[in-house]
């Protein structure tokens, strides 16, 4: 029988996050070269198989940090561990050329449990940017008609380690609270062989962020209808710069400088209607871009908007309703993209297919998903990305605060 212990989640998740294991950096997408790059989602477990779809969606199965009022869903007798990886395949294209690569990496580790009977708690590690590209261009020599190559190159993110709480106000009606503490930091590098330099810019970011959630459920005829809210306001990121600049005849460093980054005020609204083990989720989220200033002249900034749907469904059979049924998600995911360039949208779209496998024995699941997409256009000298992403979460549940009795 598989019990995962006390003892052995608690040691495993801190020994997680204090081995440095844990990277931020999830992509390898040319867009990312912008901002703090590649802005990640929250969605986790469940969430991923129904496209991304979670405000409204309370953390029963699983945690789900993008409302921080979900936790009050998570059972009295229960405590929640959850790891996330995953293995990315994206393919890139331009109207001349193809490429392709892999990624694969430890995604998010997170925990939740009920302190009693009106507070639920959650905490872990999340990224909230990634950095990841390679680029070579030609570029022109200034007066003549030659040319020679340079590989601008970018790593890093920006992380996020939250501390959440819900508390229930009255009957299905609860608020939550995430307060996180960003962290990172991003390295852009640009260089060239045949001019023989080399330029490293590292920036260390960091701040703290809070964000708000609620969430209502409404109850008839055996239906339950849910409605979920989230906001975060606007926040600066407080930055480090150091510069490493080497060529044939020596290197410099130069230290001090500060660069602008900034995350967006944002706000959604998810509504979810369940039935038995039948659930139905609408999210949308706006974010508010278009007032982030950014240095580069090469693209400019919009406000975002995402909306999500997705469908959770019960195996049929001798199987429903008991430990060994299987969950099915489907969902589909159109995001907005915040970027403009050359006056074009990089917006995304993807589907997404998921099932809840329960462990032999215990109460805990592995959830699979695989998503499949596109982002940009291959049109106006672009890129289009298309992906396909495995996403494999471990739901570790276990009856910690159970009493035993003793006849």
């Amino acid at each position: 029988m598989f019990r995962p212990g006390k003892t052995y989640i608690l040691l495993l998740f801190f020994l997680t996050l204090w081995s440095g294991n844990i990277s931020s950096q999830t992509t390898s997408s040319p867009y990312s070269i912008f901002g703090v790059g590649y802005i990640e989602s929250n969605s986790m477990g469940p969430s991923r198989g129904m496209g991304g779809t979670g405000i409204a969606l309370l953390s029963e199965i699983a945690i789900n940090p993008m409302n921080p009022a979900s936790y009050s869903g998570i059972d009295s007798l229960v405590s929640i561990f959850e790891v996330g990886i995953f293995g990315k395949y994206t393919s890139f294209a331009t109207k001349t050329d193809n490429q392709s690569i892999v990624n694969a990496n430890l995604k998010y580790v997170v925990m939740g449990f009920r302190v009693n009977r009106w507070f639920a708690t959650s905490f872990g590690f999340l990224p909230y940017s990634s950095v990841g590209y390679t680029i070579n261009a030609k570029t022109p020599i200034e007066g003549t008609s030659h040319t020679y190559m340079e590989t601008f190159s970018g790593s890093g993110g920006v992380n996020q380690v939250y501390l959440g709480g819900s508390a229930k106000i009255f009957k299905n009606f609860s608020l939550g609270i995430n307060a996180a503490y960003l962290f990172g930091n991003i390295t852009r590098s640009e260089s060239s062989a045949d001019f023989g330099y080399s330029l490293k810019d590292i920036t260390y970011i960091s701040n703290f962020d809070v964000n708000y959630g609620l969430n209502y459920q409404l109850n008839i005829n055996k239906w339950k209808y849910n409605l979920g809210l989230i906001y975060g306001r606007a926040r600066d990121l407080r930055t480090k710069n150091e510069t490493t600049i080497q060529t044939e005849t020596g290197t410099e460093t130069v230290t001090g400088q500060t660069y602008g980054y900034s995350i967006p005020q944002n706000a959604g609204a998810g509504f979810s209607l369940s039935k038995g083990f039948f659930r139905l989720g609408i999210d949308y989220e706006w974010s508010n871009w278009q007032d982030v200033e950014f240095t580069n002249v090469y693209f400019k900034t919009r406000n975002s908007n995402r909306i999500s749907i997705g469908v959770e469904l019960p195996s049929m059979g001798v199987r429903k309703g008991t430990s060994k049924m299987i969950f099915f998600r489907f969902g589909g995911e159109y995001r907005q993209s915040y970027l403009l360039i050359n006056n074009y949208p990089i917006d995304c779209r993807l589907i997404t297919f998921g099932a809840g496998l329960p462990l032999k024995g215990s109460l805990s699941t592995i959830n699979v998903s695989l998503e499949a997409g596109q982002v940009g256009t291959t049109s106006k000298g672009l890129i289009r990305e298309s992906f396909i992403t495995l996403h494999l979460d471990m739901s570790l549940r276990d009856l910690w605060f159970m009493k035993k009795r003793f006849n």
